[in-house]
């Protein structure tokens, strides 16, 4: 009986041995590489077009390894020429595992003969860099999105919009002489609310200007 029970041990201690050396085969046989995507964008990554001028996609390409699949790019967003502004089209691709990349193009519209654009903002802290929209409303005012040029959302706490809200709306009339005045003001994140002093368009150079109450000098160009 003693010599049944050692022999069935045996029997199993060598059928779980050669079960695991196979379990290791089928490890080491299902080895694989992945290859991610690469995304490359045809043209620049920021196009600048006047309203009303048609946008044309400059295209794009993505390779998996040797293999093209391009086909495969899904492009998100769209572009309105006829308002000024900054439109972002973002490209992404997912490789055979499902790894996914993507790349953004942003597409600035400007008026070169009106207030209402797209403008980069600056201060006496940084250069025009941060990107500001005067919208026309439509009644004879003017939504500048943010009266502090950026100075907040851009310099002082990049990336911590939507979160918190950095951008302090303002609305303006553009009067006779081309000076500004602010008739409201929207929300923000902060209790106190600077306003616009000084303000003036500059129809010949399409330069926005003006100092907030708070002392921020403020210059947009197109």
């Amino acid at each position: 009986m003693k010599k049944i029970l050692l022999s069935g041990l045996a029997v199993c201690l060598s059928a779980f041995m050669l079960t695991s050396c196979n379990d290791g085969e089928d490890q080491l046989t299902d080895t694989r590489v992945t290859h991610f995507a690469d995304l490359q964008l045809q043209g620049d990554e920021l196009i600048v077009l006047n309203v009303g001028e048609p946008y044309v996609e400059p295209g794009y390409t993505a390779t998996e390894g040797e293999n093209d699949i391009t086909d495969k790019v899904v492009v998100s967003g769209s572009v309105n020429t006829n308002v000024g502004g900054f439109y972002d089209l973002v490209y992404s691709v997912a490789n055979t595992d499902n790894f996914s990349n993507s790349v953004t193009r942003t597409v600035m519209v400007v008026n070169p003969n009106g207030l209402a654009s797209a403008y980069w903002g600056s201060t006496q802290f940084y250069g025009p860099e941060a990107p500001i929209i005067i919208t026309d409303n439509g009644d004879g005012t003017y939504t500048i999105d943010d009266l502090m040029a950026g100075y907040y959302f851009y310099y002082n706490y990049p990336g911590y919009e939507p979160t918190y809200d950095f951008h302090l709306e303002a609305i303006v009339t553009l009067n006779d002489d081309n000076t500004l005045t602010q008739v409201g003001a929207g929300s923000w994140y902060f209790s106190s609310k600077p306003t616009v002093t000084n303000g003036v368009y500059d129809p010949s150079t399409g330069t926005v200007s003006w100092v907030t109450s708070n002392g921020l000098s403020v210059q947009l160009t197109k």
